[in-house]
Formats: structure tokens, C-alpha cells, sequence
């Protein structure tokens, strides 16, 4: 047991005399700490501009509804809610359950 206490007062003796840090920071300026103003856009005519799609309310677009009824042979099976889908991409969700299925 000896041993062990003259190991752990070695050791405490050892790193009250060290003084240099163990590890050195230094700080210099970040990569975007100087930016510079940014340069003002010009127009140049050699590239058009995109053209703009029409606002929704101008193209004739097909109803979408958010709630389509499933039927099979004439029978309600179930009701698919959920985003807003045209007549055909409800029928395409169906026949994707059940091929011989109609929308109403």
C-alpha cells in the first residue's frame, strides 16, 4: 500500500510543477468574418428571362377533391381521403388496390 501512495504523491508533485498548457489555442479571423460588400446584379440581355406560368386560377384545371368513394361491382368498398387528386389520379390509386374498382 506503500507503494501506491508514494506513486499518487509522485504524481500529484508531477503536475503542480507543470506549467505549459497541454494544449495551445489560438484564434484567427474566420473565413467570413471580412466580407467584402457584394457586387450589385446587372442585367445583361444576352440571357432571356424564364417565362412565368400562368397563375392557377387561368389554366383549366380538373376538379380536385380531397375525399373520392371506392366501389366494386356497383357497391361502396371504402372512401380515400387525403390530398386533393383529380378524377384520374383517384382512379389510379384504386385500380393500384383494386383493379376492377370505379370512383365516384
Amino acid at each position: 500500500m506503500g507503494t501506491l501512495l508514494d506513486l499518487v504523491a509522485t504524481l500529484t508533485a508531477a503536475t503542480k510543477t507543470t506549467a505549459a498548457p497541454l494544449v495551445e489555442v489560438t484564434s484567427a479571423p474566420a473565413a467570413n468574418d471580412a466580407l467584402a460588400a457584394p457586387e450589385p446584379l446587372q442585367a445583361t440581355a444576352a440571357t432571356p428571362a424564364a417565362p412565368t406560368p400562368a397563375p392557377a386560377a387561368e389554366r383549366p384545371a380538373e376538379a380536385r377533391r380531397n375525399a373520392w368513394t371506392i366501389t366494386r361491382g356497383g357497391k361502396p368498398v371504402c372512401t380515400i381521403c387525403g390530398a386533393p387528386m383529380t378524377y384520374v389520379e383517384a382512379l389510379a390509386e384504386a385500380r393500384w388496390h383494386w383493379p376492377d374498382a370505379d370512383i365516384e
